[in-house]
């Protein structure tokens, strides 16, 4: 009898067993190509500085850029990001290092902190305020001179 059920079982299985086929398809799409600043370098001139009044709130500049993209279509899964690139200084993870030891340029989105090579998810229609500010290490007394710093703005589409 248990041989007969088994071989019931089996067979009703078998005959339960269905099978489809599956269509894959879809649009391929290129992102939209976007500058910034139209590549021409941004500036942001300090001009004079006194070195007591540096504290990472004084002489706050607002950075002049822009995005502009070549196509206003964007396919809902895409989102845009912006990368600051530059070379961190080794007290803030938001400062550019300067050619001045200790001294460093905070740069912050929408008044937070940019971290130095971090993508951040932004919308396009509304890009973020950026700023930088000059600041200094603790127990760094800074020297009176001219200072540079380099940084590279990166958009992207992901």
């Amino acid at each position: 009898m248990k041989p007969l059920m088994l071989i019931l079982l089996l067979v009703f299985t078998h005959d339960a067993m269905a099978s489809a086929d599956v269509n894959f398809h879809g649009y391929l799409v290129n992102p939209p190509q976007c500058v910034i600043s139209n590549n021409e370098t941004i500036e942001v001139p300090f001009a004079e500085m006194q070195i007591d009044d540096i504290n990472g709130i004084n002489y706050m500049k607002e950075i002049p850029y822009t995005i502009d993209c070549d196509s206003t279509v964007r396919d809902a899964y895409m989102t845009m990001t912006l990368t600051l690139m530059a070379t961190q200084s080794d007290f803030n993870d938001a400062a550019v290092n300067t050619d001045i030891n200790g001294l460093g340029i905070k740069i912050t989105h929408d008044d937070q902190p940019f971290t130095i090579g971090t993508a951040l998810t932004i919308n396009p229609a509304t890009q973020p305020v950026l700023k930088a500010v000059p600041i200094k290490k603790d127990g760094v007394t800074l020297p009176e001179g001219n200072f540079e710093a380099w940084a590279t703005l990166q958009v992207d589409y992901q």
